[in-house]
């Protein structure tokens, strides 16, 4: 059962001037979230948060959440044995469940959006949805909430931030090369996602073949599900992919030389330099 619990003791603290919000890679930091109720749900190999202004009982709200995140895992793990993922992959569902045929027609567009770079059928072992699933599960948990009456909230889950606020938030974004550090701050208002070879974060290959091409990728915009594919598809492309992230998304990568490239648009609100490099608008 995926523990619950109220989170305002995992925050910066009154005087920290902001709220840390992913305590796992890729990790984002919201630097201004005042006035919200702050929640947090262990799901899905992770920690879920959420900020909440507005609505009614927010112990109900977030237990109907982790329902929620339960029902995913439960469906789309591959670390639990008698998913139905799992079991598909073992050749053991004869006819995949609604859910599933809209995961899988996801992952189809997200290889297609991606040109091959994301690609959850790469591995030889069947379909793998993490790639996907973790976004999906953020914005539907950004919808319940909504859907119960919240006026404004922002939901996490390990790192893919979605929210519905009244003003753009700014969120900070963690830094490839320095501890506890940020390399860049996004003005976000609707989700952002973030892909690299974090310390603790996922394993990522190429699957078109050849050697990764960034360490570090962020993509703003919704839907999150894409922007997570994006982000890791990123990471194994590098910046020649940047012009075809799509209407609706803005993205930057960082190389190994800490050399930042970004798509014009991007909603920076902060200093754009990370290590050594200069930031290099991609035009």
């Amino acid at each position: 059962m995926a523990l619950l619990r109220r989170a305002a003791a995992v925050e910066g603290g009154a005087d920290s001037g902001h709220r840390d919000v992913a305590t796992f890679p890729p990790g984002h930091v919201l630097a201004d979230a005042g006035g919200f109720d702050l929640w947090a749900v262990e799901a899905m190999g992770t920690v879920f948060t959420f900020h909440l202004k507005g609505g009614g009982d927010r112990m109900d709200a977030v237990r109907k959440v982790a329902r929620e995140l339960e029902e995913i895992e439960n469906r789309f793990s591959l670390f639990r044995p008698e998913s139905e993922v799992s079991r598909l992959n073992r050749g053991l569902v004869g006819s995949v469940s609604r859910e599933m045929e809209e995961v899988m027609t996801l992952g189809e567009a997200a290889r297609e959006a991606s040109q091959g770079y994301f690609d959850p059928w790469a591995s030889g072992a069947g379909f793998d949805p993490t790639g996907l699933v973790k976004g999906l599960a953020v914005e539907r948990s950004l919808k319940l909430l909504l859907d119960l009456g919240f006026e404004e909230a922002i939901a996490n889950g390990g790192g893919d931030i979605a929210l519905s606020t009244a003003v753009p938030e700014p969120v900070g974004i963690r830094h490839p090369f320095v501890r506890d550090a940020l390399c860049a701050v996004a003005l976000c208002s609707s989700a952002i996602a973030s892909s690299g070879l974090y310390e603790r974060g996922r394993h990522i290959y190429n699957p078109r073949g050849g050697s990764l091409k960034a360490v570090a990728a962020t993509v703003v915009g919704a839907p999150l599900w894409l922007g997570d594919a994006l982000a890791t598809a990123l990471v194994a492309a590098g910046p020649s992919l940047l012009p075809s992230v799509g209407d609706g998304f803005e993205a930057f990568t960082v190389d190994k030389e800490g050399e930042l490239a970004f798509t014009p648009g991007f909603p920076f609100a902060s200093p754009r330099g990370i290590a050594t490099g200069a930031p290099s608008p991609l035009r």
